[in-house]
């Protein structure tokens, strides 16, 4: 955190030289047309522009996990700040001349910052949707790690329990287990409630194990591998529904 506000009060004061210099350097070179309209314009357009670069930077140094994990977005919203400064700073060169055509170059200038406004805008919708879109992955991920996490549950409970339950019924849960390790973890949006269906009902047949094995009594086998049995059918059927929809 030291790190952090020590590299922002740097950003800060390059911001502050930055205004600084361009304000001085406005005020030296153009000193013939203080007067005129073309000049403010130049010189609040040229404010504007590195205030957004600094806002940008400093976005970007607060939130690093976010530009790391879509560097290609940021760096482009980047790029066009940096443009329209450039742009901003070639106009300016033609402070002198402006006022023979100041129509034509409050339209430049205006044009110029709403192809900027545009394109980030462009840019920030881009990354808000990609950032929406990862999340929803994300939460697939986690959905298909929460079955994993359920198989191996049951898996400890029926291996807790040895004596009550036969060595076919744990191999056909570690088959399970092996099953959704190496299942496409990105579920279509058509199949997550098959997802959270298949969830419910191994927690369920935790839940039923861990009630007769408190109470010493014996687990009805067939029964037993009779929902294992349709687990795996609709853990196969999952993986066969996914790769058809991405066929």
């Amino acid at each position: 955190m030291i790190i952090k506000r020590s590299n922002l009060f740097i950003l800060d004061a390059i911001y502050l030289i930055s205004m600084l210099v361009a304000s001085v350097v406005s005020f030296t070179v153009f000193n013939h047309a203080i007067v005129s309209f073309s000049f403010w314009m130049n010189l609040v357009a040229t404010y504007v522009a590195i205030t957004a670069i600094w806002i940008y930077i400093r976005y970007v140094m607060l939130h690093m996990d976010r530009f790391k994990q879509l560097v290609p977005g940021y760096t482009a919203l980047g790029i066009v700040l940096v443009m329209y400064l450039i742009c901003v700073m070639i106009y300016s060169l033609f402070t002198g001349l402006a006022d023979h055509g100041l129509r034509w170059f409050v339209l430049l200038h205006t044009v110029t910052l709403a192809i900027a406004l545009i394109l980030c805008g462009i840019i920030l919708i881009f990354i808000k949707s990609t950032r929406r879109n990862e999340a929803v992955e994300q939460t697939k991920l986690v959905n298909l790690h929460l079955i994993e996490n359920a198989l191996q549950q049951l898996l400890h409970t029926m291996e807790r329990h040895t004596v009550l339950t036969a060595e076919e019924e744990r191999k056909t849960v570690q088959t399970l287990i092996e099953l959704v390790k190496y299942s496409d973890p990105i579920t279509p949006h058509s199949l997550e409630y098959n997802d959270r269906q298949i969830l419910m009902d191994i927690e369920k047949i935790n839940s039923e194990l861990s009630t007769h094995y408190e109470a010493g009594e014996l687990v009805n086998s067939e029964h037993l591998a009779s929902q294992l049995f349709r687990l795996k059918s609709r853990l196969k059927e999952r993986n066969q529904q996914i790769v058809t929809s991405k066929s």
